[in-house]
C-alpha cells in the first residue's frame, strides 16, 4: 500500500493576492523559505501557484519588480490532488501535467496545502531506504572453526 499525501505534507500553502508585487512575493518567500506561493483573487479564490522560476522569469523580461503576482502566476497549470491520494499518484501527475507543485485539498474542495516534487522525491527515497533495511541478508554459514 502506498503512503498517502497526507503523512508527507510538510506544510499549508503560503497564500498571497494577486494583485500584490513580485517584491511582496519575494520578501514573503524568504520570509517563509519557500519556492511557491498560492494565489488568491479579490474574492479568496485560488487562482493558481506562484513559484520562484515563474518570478525570475517575468523580471528577466520585465527588468521590473513592480508587476502584479497575478501577471506571472501559473493560471493554466494548477492542478490539485486530495489528501487520501498516493504519493506515487502525485508522482504520475507531476510527470503527465510537467508541473513540480500540486494544490491539495480535502474531501470537500477546499485548498490544504501544496505538495511539491522534493516531497515525493524524500519520500520515495525514504520509503527504498525502509525497503532495502527490511530485507534480511544473508547469514555466512559458520563452521565452528573446525580447520
Amino acid at each position: 500500500m502506498s503512503t498517502t499525501i497526507d503523512k508527507v505534507l510538510r506544510r499549508k500553502g503560503i497564500i498571497i493576492d494577486e494583485d500584490k508585487p513580485l517584491k511582496i512575493a519575494i520578501e514573503l518567500m524568504t520570509k517563509e523559505n519557500t519556492d511557491y506561493l498560492v494565489v488568491t483573487g479579490k474574492n479568496g479564490k485560488i487562482l493558481g501557484i506562484v513559484t520562484a522560476n515563474d518570478i525570475l522569469r517575468t523580471i528577466v523580461k520585465t527588468g521590473r519588480l513592480d508587476v502584479n503576482v497575478g501577471q506571472c502566476c501559473s493560471y493554466n497549470k494548477l492542478v490539485t490532488i486530495r489528501l487520501n491520494d498516493s504519493i506515487y499518484k502525485a508522482a504520475l501527475i507531476m510527470s503527465e501535467y510537467g508541473v513540480r507543485h500540486l494544490l491539495v485539498v480535502d474531501d470537500s474542495g477546499k485548498p490544504y496545502g501544496v505538495l511539491t516534487s522534493n516531497d515525493v522525491i524524500c519520500e520515495d527515497r525514504l520509503i527504498s531506504r525502509m525497503a532495502e533495511l527490511a530485507v534480511p541478508k544473508p547469514v555466512e554459514e559458520y563452521d565452528g572453526g573446525a580447520d
